[in-house]
């Protein structure tokens, strides 16, 4: 997941221009092609027939299939921002902008708006500093958290562009709005007069006493934001930190842009070597020969090293072709080394033995210690289990070896490897298909279309929270690819309470990780703005207005051709996971609905966000719901229940490895985020830590790769890359209590929306959690709540 936690410091559009400028004057012309292209009749539009139908979606989103072409395939934006009506052309006319944001219609545009954010900000700032007035004072954390709000719009969205657009312009302009945004944020962070401004308003009960929860707490996060970055410290530690903030963002991006790199092309073999290992002669044929002819070339790329890996009996030839796989160039491991390097020395400047110390602040594990206490029970109560699981796997492999096969848990853990996984895994799917006889079937996607299985989404929603998901076809220039829906969540007392841009389909240069994005939360409207000022708006029960939450879901799903001219997205159980936890965190967006963005939907403790995206995947995985779902995409029959249920079964094919594997990732989050690196800090090595957590762990021990180097979440989640693990027992917990009898219970979905959801960051994690469990003794968080979470067996 992706998604905005940054504090003074998504998006809105800018406040009271006092001029017509290029971005106002496209606003009008948005109103008036908002007015007349109402023509499209779309309110019939299904789920199923968005994401199933190509050609109904060609026909109607014909417009920006258009302007894709006339723009050489860089879609819905035009060359330059227009100064002067006289120069809007036709096209550009009809050009909402990214979004609906006006500005964004170019590259040049989004400079534009983050020239006038910056502006903006600026002028916020320079009036909080001189309005001592009363009601300056009484107003002075929601004038924060409008500036917290004024520099998201702008992080939050270039965050996302940088991530998931396809036009390099777009991802460069993205790049430096970015960069000159977060140095801004860094340099109020260490604003002592905004701080001292702050810290009055907080301890002055005259004014206390006037202001909402809603205010105090966001005036108490950002307060404690405001420590955190050194405020009580001299200015030449302010200035540090300022500087190590910006240089910690520049090395991180880095690092993450080079994760997917391998160490290298190819693996060499000697001919006889792989010829007599056992590798089918279909995979052979496809390979080429290093200049001597004496040697194999095996690509680390494509499908060939994984297809080897599973079918080669030669372990030389499987561990040689996994650490390639699993390895990273030097100079990503020099990034990774620099990065942590920074973090530790930040973290020793605000008084922290380690960065992981400094991170865990406020968070619902508390301490790095508290991290490790729930890791390694984790640990210590999977590591049987995953012993269990593997040992099929070491029986063969003692056949293969024509040795005595091995029984103590340590001995099967030590015996078998990362690289034997794959193999004896196909090994034993031969075995099983020539005992139960070889049968031609087809693949469980054919019942999972993606528009179905969206459909079905929306079905779980409507039943739980009241919620539908609505398709409807974006105006020209509102999304970066004609392939992207746009679908509204749509309340039946409220109407529209949000909507998700959908960018599922597979497209060349797009990532291959599935991301969430929250370009824009919701928030309440203020008085000095109007329609023009705000993205997109929406209406409360009680006719409020506030800026509808806008969220981008960016999947990697492949199209299957299934005519001559049409193909069709099918889901693997899997993808469908995937869906419907990305779909988590877009309805804590659409619930987590407050006056303030500084705690609006996800903005809450990253140990605690992704709660409601792993309860989703529960529903993902229930027999009920899947069966509701899976219609044969020709058909129309349902899923025969035995072959779900088969499937599911299959699914849990060692499950336990996978939570080791999880856990171990975590364990080397907290070691690379720990007070080692500043005790160690000019000998530090890292791939040494994380082959050191690797032989500490005991299963499925990788002491060969520098794989730590490709572990991208190292810099996004640094040090809180537990939160997966910890919400994942929570959520085994909360489905178990409201929801295991019934998937759609209205009853559940009630009490979750209620207890969790509706609160966004503003109550404590732990008393959401106590609330929702009506377990009163864990709204402490302390010892005994981490081992009553952490008792869970089913993860």
């Amino acid at each position: 997941m992706k998604t905005g936690m940054y504090r003074l410091i998504v998006p809105v559009l800018p406040v009271g221009r006092s001029q017509l400028s290029p971005g106002r004057l496209l606003h009008t012309v948005r109103r008036r092609w908002l007015a007349t292209s109402v023509s499209r009749d779309t309110g019939k539009l299904t789920l199923k027939d968005a994401f199933d139908n190509n050609q109904l979606w060609r026909k109607l989103n014909d417009q920006n299939y258009q302007y894709n072409n006339s723009k050489g395939g860089n879609a819905t934006y035009t060359d330059k921002l227009l100064s002067t009506i006289s120069a809007i052309s036709k096209d550009s006319e009809n050009n909402v902008g990214l979004f609906n944001n006006p500005y964004l219609t170019d590259p040049k545009g989004l400079k534009e708006f983050s020239k006038v954010s910056l502006k903006q900000a600026q002028e916020l700032v320079d009036q909080m500093r001189t309005d001592t007035s009363k009601e300056g004072i009484r107003n002075y954390i929601v004038n924060l958290d409008k500036l917290s709000d004024t520099l998201c719009r702008v992080i939050d969205l270039c965050e996302f562009i940088r991530s998931a657009h396809p036009d390099e312009r777009f991802v460069t302009a993205a790049q430096q709005c970015h960069e000159e945004m977060f140095e801004f944020m860094n340099v109020l962070n260490t604003d002592v007069k905004l701080y001292e401004t702050l810290k009055a308003t907080l301890d002055d009960p005259t004014i206390l006493k006037d202001l909402s929860a809603e205010e105090v707490k966001v005036g108490r996060i950002l307060l404690e934001d405001f420590e955190k970055s050194g405020i009580c410290m001299t200015s030449e530690v302010r200035d540090q930190f300022i500087s190590l903030s910006q240089d910690i963002s520049l090395v991180g991006q880095d690092f993450i842009n080079n994760t997917g790199i391998s160490r290298e092309n190819h693996v060499l073999f000697d001919t006889q070597l792989l010829l007599t290992s056992g590798t089918p002669s279909y995979l052979l044929e496809q390979l080429k020969k290093d200049i001597t002819g004496k040697h194999f070339k095996v690509p680390v790329y494509g499908a060939i090293p994984f297809a080897i890996l599973r079918t080669c009996k030669d372990e030389q030839v499987r561990e040689k072709i996994w650490s390639a796989l699993h390895s990273c160039p030097d100079d990503q491991i020099t990034r990774l080394t620099h990065l942590v390097k920074l973090r530790s020395i930040l973290a020793n400047l605000m008084g922290k033995s380690s960065f992981a110390e400094y991170q865990l602040d406020g968070k619902m594990a508390k301490t790095p210690q508290g991290v490790k206490n729930f890791i390694g029970s984790l640990v210590k109560s999977t590591r049987p289990v995953a012993a269990e699981e593997l040992k099929f796997i070491s029986d063969l492999k003692s056949e293969d070896m024509n040795c005595e096969k091995v029984t103590k848990q340590e001995d099967i853990l030590s015996f078998v490897r990362p690289w034997d996984r794959d193999y004896y895994s196909w090994v034993e799917k031969q075995k099983e298909s020539l005992t139960e006889g070889i049968s031609e079937q087809e693949p469980i996607s054919v019942y999972f279309t993606l528009g179905s299985v969206l459909e079905g989404l929306s079905h779980v929603f409507k039943s739980i929270y009241g919620l539908e998901l609505k398709p409807e076809v974006p105006n020209i220039g509102e999304t970066w690819s004609a392939e992207v829906r746009r679908v509204n969540v749509v309340s039946k007392k409220e109407g529209t309470v949000g909507v998700i841009y959908c960018d599922l389909f597979e497209r060349a240069g797009k990532t291959q990780n599935p991301a969430h994005f929250t370009v824009c939360c919701s928030r309440q409207t203020y008085a000095t703005e109007n329609d023009e000022s705000i993205m997109q708006i929406g209406t409360d029960s009680n006719g409020a207005r506030f800026q509808l939450p806008i969220i981008s879901l960016v999947c990697n799903f492949s199209k299957t051709r299934i005519s001559a001219n049409d193909s069709l997205c099918l889901l693997q159980l899997n993808e469908i996971e995937t869906l419907f936890h990305e779909m988590g965190h877009a309805m804590h967006s659409m619930l987590g609905r407050t006056k303030l963005q500084n705690i609006s939907g996800t903005r809450c403790p990253t140990d605690f966000v992704e709660l409601p995206s792993i309860l989703m995947e529960h529903f993902a995985r229930d027999p009920r719901v899947l069966r509701n779902i899976g219609k044969h995409y020709i058909t129309g029959r349902a899923i025969p229940e035995e072959t779900l249920l088969k499937q599911l079964e299959e699914n849990k094919f060692l499950q336990s490895c996978e939570t080791f594997a999880q856990a171990k990732m975590a364990m080397l989050d907290q070691e690379l985020h720990g007070d080692r690196i500043i005790q160690n800090i000019n000998t530090l090595d890292v791939v040494a830590i994380y082959q050191e957590v690797e032989r500490s762990s005991q299963v499925l021990v990788d002491d060969k790769s520098n794989w730590c180097g490709r572990f991208g979440h190292l810099y996004g989640y640094g040090a809180t890359y537990y939160s997966y693990l910890l919400d994942r027992a929570i959520a085994t917990k909360v489905w178990e209590k409201l929801f295991s009898a019934d998937p759609y219970s209205n009853v559940g979905g009630t009490q979750f929306k209620e207890k969790v959801l509706k609160w966004g960051g503003l109550k404590d994690p732990w008393t959401c959690i106590a609330d929702v469990l009506e377990q009163p003794d864990l709204a402490s968080g302390d010892a005994r709540a981490m081992m009553y979470i952490g008792n869970t067996h089913d993860l």
